[in-house]
């Protein structure tokens, strides 16, 4: 369990903004979070362990970041206009596979078995994968089993400014994402940080 405990360690460092503000948009997009929030951690998983066993490893730059940023733009745009399961699905899924491809991640100890390992043995290393992205996402976890839990949470959070902060920041994301200036934020956060 030290992988799960370097990924709640991994909160506090700058590296991990990258992942953690688009997820609080999705965590702002309301009453479908219970749905919301496992989606993001399982796509944001397989997009880091797909980039450590090397199986997806684009450069996070040129015509396809560019395409993939207006796609969510899009999404957002869609998902604000249309408020269903089906549009926050897609948006949600679309901004945790941009920021697992931008994603720079501070390696600690756990996380640098994990990446040095999963080239020679890429199936071993997707359970550590997820349990290291389940430590970093436990607010979201926490968010959400609160709403499960407490459902008047739930009528309370469920508010359309909250939504609309929400989707503001996933379409933030977008719009950096398009511009190319996403992928250079998340460098930048990467030098800020040390394990």
């Amino acid at each position: 369990m030290n992988i799960l405990a370097e990924g709640i360690e991994s909160l506090k460092l700058a590296c991990s903004l990258v992942l953690l503000i688009p997820a609080l948009g999705v965590v702002l997009m309301g009453r479908r979070r219970v749905w919301l929030v496992p989606m993001w951690i399982i796509t944001t998983t397989l997009i880091a362990w797909l980039r450590f066993t090397g199986w997806f490893d684009p450069v996070a730059s040129g015509a396809a970041h560019v395409a993939a940023g207006i796609a969510l733009l899009g999404l957002a745009a869609v998902a604000w206009k249309r408020d269903e399961l089906a549009t926050d699905i897609a948006a949600t899924g679309t901004v945790a596979f941009l920021a697992g491809w931008t994603w720079i991640p501070c390696v600690g100890r756990e996380l640098g078995e994990i990446v040095n390992n999963a080239r020679a043995q890429p199936w071993a290393e997707l359970v550590p994968t997820f349990l290291y992205m389940l430590g970093l996402f436990i607010p979201l976890v926490l968010i959400a089993a609160l709403e499960v839990a407490w459902p008047k949470f739930g009528d309370i959070s469920d508010n359309f400014k909250i939504r609309a902060v929400g989707l503001g920041i996933v379409a933030l994301v977008g719009g950096l994402v398009a511009v190319t200036l996403f992928d250079d934020l998340a460098g930048e956060l990467a030098r800020r940080s040390s394990f």
